[in-house]
């Protein structure tokens, strides 16, 4: 992403005003869609008795209902997504920061390409899970808000999207957080590795040594970011993964996302054009 906010990836370019239309787009149809929003509404109020549908793709699979993964914590239910009522459900060591409206938590998918080979997974062989850049993280609100297309997302003057942004500039800003948020990439990136070196040695010593010298060169220059060098920005419903919002915040300098995904870089829509349209459409009634 360049300095103007104009996402590029390996096929085309993006411009702001493209983002700003993706992303009215993107919210018109969810806010004119009854179904999603008799969903949204049950969603919210955590019913665990309803079937989703529309909302579905963004909960948490059948498979891990019940089931409680951090001792002392709450097994997940039918409404629940991995990032709703965070801290109810996974061990404090994994929120990097929290204030009154969100937490900050790591990636657990590694930000280099190279750690997902084929010979790994077969299903790698067509898509990959790594970050979109070094240092990939999330800012994600405490409440139950669905996407960056649900209406709370930018009630009153977009101000818990603002509160997000914030929260995590104001983390960066100490050094010692910085060190927190690399120590957290470096975890990932090392049980990466060890998946690797015990699936297959031989082809995990052949490509390690250049992929741990480039890990190291570019922590250098993570420390160094500045709040200017960061991306953050939202993917919309229905091109999402997490049916809970969160920010995805990830350096601008294409030297630290050349091994990370361009594949979302269409459906990523920065900061900057959610607030642009919520003003204009404020300015002309329509919100």
């Amino acid at each position: 992403m360049s300095d103007n906010g104009v996402v590029v990836d390996e096929q085309e370019t993006y411009s702001l005003e493209y983002f700003k239309s993706l992303y009215r787009q993107r919210r018109d149809a969810f806010q004119a869609n009854a179904a999603v929003n008799e969903e949204l509404r049950l969603w919210k109020a955590r019913d665990d008795g309803f079937r989703y549908v529309e909302l579905a793709h963004g909960l948490v699979p059948d498979s891990v209902l019940g089931k409680a993964f951090t001792r002392g914590k709450e097994p997940y239910s039918r409404s629940d997504t991995f990032f709703s009522e965070y801290e109810l459900h996974n061990p404090d060591s994994m929120i990097l920061s929290k204030t009154d409206d969100s937490y900050i938590i790591g990636n657990l998918e590694s930000y280099d390409k190279r750690q997902y080979p084929s010979w790994l997974d077969q299903k790698y062989a067509s898509k990959t899970p790594e970050g979109q850049g070094f240092g990939h993280c999330f800012v994600i609100p405490r409440k139950r808000v669905f996407n960056i297309v649900d209406h709370e997302a930018t009630a009153d003057d977009c101000a818990l999207i603002k509160e997000m942004k914030t929260h995590f500039l104001t983390y960066w800003n100490d050094p010692i957080h910085r060190k927190e948020l690399l120590h957290s990439v470096e975890n990932v990136f090392g049980a990466q590795n060890h998946k690797l070196s015990e699936k297959n040695e031989a082809e995990f010593e052949a490509t390690s040594p250049r992929v741990t010298e480039d890990y190291h060169e570019m922590a250098k220059q993570f420390l160094k970011l500045e709040a200017k060098d960061f991306v953050f920005a939202f993917h919309p419903y229905p091109d999402y993964s997490v049916g809970h919002l969160h920010m995805h915040v990830f350096p601008r300098d294409e030297a630290l996302r050349r091994v990370s995904s361009k594949q979302h870089d269409k459906k990523t829509i920065p900061l900057e054009a959610v607030l642009q349209v919520e003003k204009e459409d404020k300015l002309k009634g329509l919100v």
